[in-house]
């Protein structure tokens, strides 16, 4: 395994550095990594949807668009996040026990007794400190997860946008009660600190080699991209030219679709959501096109949305 500890905060390089790596090494590979003030938001989300933009744009935080799926989180210097990326060979898609495996044992190591939660969240005495969200492509995983050290909960609740169905399934009022930092459970240890043990834990674990970034000019690319207005708002047509919204929360997320119909045929249809899911979420919304709701084609959408049945898509389709 190779590591890599990136020293720069601006999230739309560290992104590209993730998916470049991803892309173009056959490594299995392991980084720690920061970012200034910035909600990174699911590769399905609507960004107008999940963020205070008013509130962003006023508190200086940047907003950026991952390639995984999944719901929006907050990053500061008080959070740190993590990767892994490896081939789908040694590790199955989706599957977040493997991944989180070694922070839950890096953290008991420190004394904190973890475990992962519900579909992607890991818990410490009933307060969510890490949400992970895992891309697949080319025979590759890309696994990254949050570690709230001491990040600012007041912040961080002043510019998401909660769901509050997500909230009632887990019967708390508010997400800042939902989230909990590890600094308290961590007398007298720094965010650096902390770093630097989770590092150690993992490096002895794995017999990890550091590595250096590479100097290429795609990653530049990839970064102009993950910071261009395209990228990161890339549905606000939402707002705009759909007539039609169904919603509705799952045990495996919520899924939006926003519909524009002519008569009971679908003209054009985009899907969102805090969802997972092992394909691009297009291919699914492309094969919906032009089809009529009373006689939809038989689709399995599970790659596009992990654990939703067709007969589950055609009842949302359809309001019923």
């Amino acid at each position: 395994m190779k590591y890599l500890r990136l020293t720069t905060t601006d999230p739309y390089y560290n992104l590209a550095v993730e998916e470049y790596l991803l892309r173009h090494t056959q490594d299995d590979i392991f980084m720690l990594w920061q970012n200034e003030k910035t909600v990174v938001i699911g590769k399905n989300q609507n960004a107008y949807a999940e963020v205070d933009l008013d509130a962003a744009r006023d508190l200086g935080i940047r907003i950026a668009r991952r390639i995984s799926g999944g719901g929006a989180v907050y990053h500061d210097m008080g959070n740190v996040n993590y990767t892994f990326i490896t081939s789908s060979e040694k590790a199955t898609a989706l599957d977040y026990a493997y991944f989180t495996r070694p922070i839950l044992d890096a953290l008991a190591s420190l004394g904190v007794n973890a475990e992962l939660s519900g579909r992607n969240d890991l818990e410490c005495a009933g307060k969510k400190f890490s949400g992970n969200a895992q891309y697949t492509g080319d025979g590759r995983i890309l696994h990254h997860g949050t570690l709230l050290f001491n990040t600012d909960a007041e912040m961080m609740s002043r510019v998401l946008r909660v769901d509050k169905e997500k909230l009632s399934f887990r019967a708390v009022k508010s997400h800042k009660a939902r989230v909990g930092n590890l600094a308290p459970l961590l007398s007298g240890i720094t965010v650096g600190d902390f770093i630097d043990r989770i590092e150690a834990h993992v490096l002895t674990a794995t017999d990890a080699e550091r590595m250096d970034i590479p100097e290429n000019k795609d990653i530049e690319a990839l970064r102009a991209r993950n910071a261009s207005d395209e990228w990161i708002f890339s549905r606000k047509r939402y707002l705009m030219r759909y007539s039609v919204q169904r919603r509705k929360k799952y045990p495996f997320g919520i899924v939006s679709l926003d519909l524009s119909l002519a008569g009971d045929v679908i003209e054009e249809v985009v899907i969102s959501g805090d969802f997972f899911g092992t394909r691009p979420i297009s291919v699914l919304e492309d094969a919906l096109h032009g089809q009529s709701l009373t006689a939809l084609p038989d689709i399995d959408p599970s790659p596009y949305i992990a654990g939703m049945t067709m007969e589950e898509l055609a009842s949302l389709l359809k309001d019923n």
